[in-house]
């Protein structure tokens, strides 16, 4: 369950540096970066919260690299 989480948050860093990248040169690319950073983030908090109710555990420990 850790590996979901810290795969959901490893590929809003993904698009977050994408969007980053993109400027304002070419905005249409970086606003879907943006939502696709948005989008991980939101599943990353959503396994947290459904792992949690059932493991008991409120967060999950963070991973060593």
């Amino acid at each position: 369950m850790e590996w979901v989480i810290a795969t959901f948050r490893h590929m809003a860093g993904v698009w977050e540096e994408r969007a980053g990248k993109m400027g304002s040169v070419k905005p249409g690319h970086r606003a879907y970066a943006l939502r696709e950073t948005e989008r991980w983030n939101r599943w990353a908090g959503i396994a947290q919260i459904e792992f949690a109710k059932v493991t008991g555990v409120e967060e999950t420990p963070p991973t060593t690299k």
